[in-house]
């Protein structure tokens, strides 16, 4: 781990910037390594079946919660004053619960439809999950976005670690006791919700006196001052999510929950390890990027720039090496069974890399108030990763032709970031000249 640390702070931008992205990772990193440390053991717990209805549960779940506050959660590092963020926190744990309540009355309705779309019905006993699930990663995602705010990077360090560690011993402790994928799925449960109460109190504890503040006059004006969030984010959030978490259900829907599980195999393993720089890098970013884009937007482009660089230049070794290993490797470490996981990771290499490098730069639409440029970026990628999969399926390709179409796909769909996201930094420069 401090190996790691080390590299990153070789390689990223000097200053606070690094240090922070450091933190973040070291906690990330620890909790990431015990899930990749549980998989051989989980492999031989659980059936690639079970993994496909935790793919396919993941994805419906993922799916609904990365709207559940309408976007409303980005904006609460904006604000120069405590008592708006505050109330930017209430509105967004509001909204929260009712599209929760809303998922859940939906589940109750069509869930005889629900798993006859996603060809999954081992999936129906578990759909009473999806509200819950949707209810504490909602929470979190509101409740991350306030230590974000104040730069206080240990705490997210600490939960991140805490979430892994209660996801991998509830799933092996529930596949030790043979209850087939409700192990799994109750175990993603407690990884996306876990550190939500330790991390109230944290906000409780330092920042009372402006939750003190929140009043419904308040909750009114924060949500018009900031309504392009939902207007535009929430959108683009759906999109983005539906590109990555599309994926895994149409895969089930046209070759059967196997050949999710599978693919659920490779993201878990490789796809996770992958955006733990990524993801902590995403999250100093947003906090370094809100505070420039008010004082200085070329600061901004440059740094910009220099993360997109030195995020190529730590995951494109590993990534190349995974894409000649990655099917004896799997073979070997998760069991015969187990191999077409690799052939798949092989095949996704390109769109790790892509992703990886990427993911951290969403944030510039937010920061720039550009959500329509997102917004259209997201669709052209749906698009692109839709049709890829569902052309593999039409012309009767098979599994592996249909995960290599997608990966390009998804790489062609990750550049576009780049390309405007520097455009969206260029007009707010104009903008503040002029």
């Amino acid at each position: 781990m401090s190996r790691l640390r080390g590299r990153l702070l070789r390689v990223l931008p000097r200053g606070r910037f690094a240090r922070s992205v450091a933190v973040v990772t070291t906690g990330t990193a620890l909790g990431q390594g015990l899930v990749v440390a549980s998989a051989p053991l989980l492999t031989r717990l659980y059936t690639p079946v079970d993994f496909g209805v935790l793919a396919v549960y993941g994805s419906i779940v993922s799916l609904v919660a990365v709207a559940a506050s309408l976007r409303y959660e980005l904006a609460i590092a904006l604000p120069e004053d405590d008592e708006s963020a505050a109330n930017l926190l209430l509105l967004s744990l509001g909204i929260v619960l009712i599209v929760s309540l809303l998922a859940g009355l939906g589940v109750w309705l069509l869930a005889d439809q629900l798993v006859r779309s996603v060809n999954t019905p081992s999936l129906k006993p578990y759909l009473w999950l999806v509200p819950l699930g949707v209810l504490g990663a909602g929470i979190y995602s509101a409740l991350t976005l306030w230590p974000v705010r104040k730069k206080a990077f240990t705490i997210l360090a600490r939960t991140r670690f805490t979430q892994s560690l209660g996801q991998v011993l509830t799933q092996v402790i529930l596949g030790l006791l043979q209850l087939g994928p409700v192990g799994l799925l109750v175990g993603q449960i407690v990884g996306k919700t876990g550190g939500s109460g330790g991390m109230a109190a944290q906000i409780w504890k330092h920042d009372k006196e402006a939750i003190k503040r929140i009043s419904a006059s308040g909750v009114r004006r924060v949500a018009l001052r900031y309504r392009r969030f939902p207007m535009f984010s929430s959108g683009t959030a759906l999109l983005n999510r539906a590109g990555v978490y599309l994926p895994p259900i149409l895969l089930a829907a046209f070759y059967g929950p196997q050949v999710a599980g599978w693919f659920a195999l490779g993201q878990r393993v490789i796809g996770l390890p992958a955006m733990v720089i990524s993801i902590s890098v995403a999250d100093v970013y947003m906090g370094e990027a809100a505070q420039l884009v008010r004082t200085d937007p070329h600061a901004l482009e440059r740094l910009f720039v220099k993360t997109a660089k030195h995020l190529t230049l730590i995951g494109a070794p590993p990534l190349a090496v995974l894409g000649l290993s990655s099917p004896w490797v799997f073979a070997l470490v998760f069991g015969e069974g187990w191999r077409e996981a690799g052939v798949y990771v092989q095949l996704m290499a390109v769109a790790f890399l892509g992703q990886f490098v990427t993911t951290p730069l969403e944030a510039t639409f937010a920061v720039t108030e550009r959500q329509d440029l997102g917004l259209a970026r997201h669709t052209i990628r749906l698009v692109l990763v839709v049709g890829s999969l569902s052309l593999a399926h039409l012309a009767r390709w098979g599994p592996v032709v249909a995960i290599g179409l997608y990966s390009v796909s998804m790489f062609v769909a990750y550049m576009n970031i780049l390309v405007l996201g520097k455009h969206a930094l260029r007009v707010k420069q104009r903008e503040r000249s002029a």
